[in-house]
C-alpha cells in the first residue's frame, strides 16, 4: 500500500530551517494530500541513522550499559550503539560501536531489521542486531562522555519489570523484545 498514489502525500516544497551537531536537518515542507488539501508547515528532522547491539558472550549474558542520557536526564540501562558514519554500513558501525564501547568482537552476527524511529518526522533509521559468542578483544577504546558502566546480565534479569523500567528509549525496548522474543522478526 506504500506505493499507492492514493494514499501518498506530495512535497510541493521545502526550506531548512536548521542544521548543525548531530542534527542533520530540520526542514519545513509543504506537503499535497491525496485530497488535494495543502499543508505549508509540515516539519521533517533529519539525524544520522544508528546501530544498537544486543551483544551475548558463551554464558549467554548480555552486555549493557549504565550510562546518564542527557536527553531524559537520568541514569538508564543501554545497549552498546552509535551512529553510521557516512559511507558506513550499519553492520560495520555495530561491529566498531560494539568494540568501541565495551571491548568485545564477534563472529556470529543477526541483523533483527531496521526501523525508522518517528513515522511521522522521519528523525532516522534504528538498525537494530544480534551478536553472539562475544569475546573481549580489548579494553574500550572510546567510551563516551556518558561514563558508562559494562553490565553483564541474563536475558531473563534484562526482561523483569525493575530493569525494563530503567531502559528510557523506545528502540533499545525494541531491541530487548527482538533479541528475546524468536517471533519478533523481520
Amino acid at each position: 500500500m506504500s506505493g499507492d498514489a492514493r494514499v501518498r502525500w506530495v512535497v510541493t516544497g521545502r526550506r531548512t530551517v536548521f542544521a548543525g551537531g548531530p542534527i542533520r536537518q530540520v526542514a519545513v515542507e509543504t506537503i499535497r494530500l491525496p485530497d488535494n488539501r495543502e499543508i505549508p508547515d509540515y516539519y521533517r528532522i533529519e539525524m544520522p541513522d544508528f546501530a544498537l547491539v544486543f551483544a551475548t558472550d558463551e554464558r549467554g549474558e548480555v552486555a549493557v550499559l549504565r550510562q546518564y542520557k542527557h536527553g531524559v536526564g537520568r541514569v538508564c540501562l543501554a545497549f552498546p550503539g552509535g551512529a553510521v558514519a557516512d559511507g558506513e554500513s550499519p553492520l560495520a558501525a555495530a561491529m566498531r560501536e560494539l568494540l568501541e564501547e565495551t571491548g568485545l568482537a564477534s563472529d556470529a552476527w543477526t541483523s533483527l531489521g531496521a526501523y525508522v524511529t518517528n513515522s511521522n518526522q522521519y528523525c532516522n533509521t534504528a538498525h537494530l542486531f544480534r551478536a553472539d559468542g562475544c569475546r573481549v578483544v580489548s579494553a574500550a577504546t572510546q567510551p563516551d562522555m556518558e561514563a558508562p558502566e559494562l553490565l553483564r546480565l541474563s536475558p531473563d534479569a534484562l526482561l523483569a519489570a525493575e530493569m525494563v523500567a530503567q531502559i528510557a528509549t523506545v528502540s533499545h525496548l525494541a531491541l530487548l523484545l527482538a533479541a528475546t522474543h524468536p517471533r519478533v522478526r523481520v
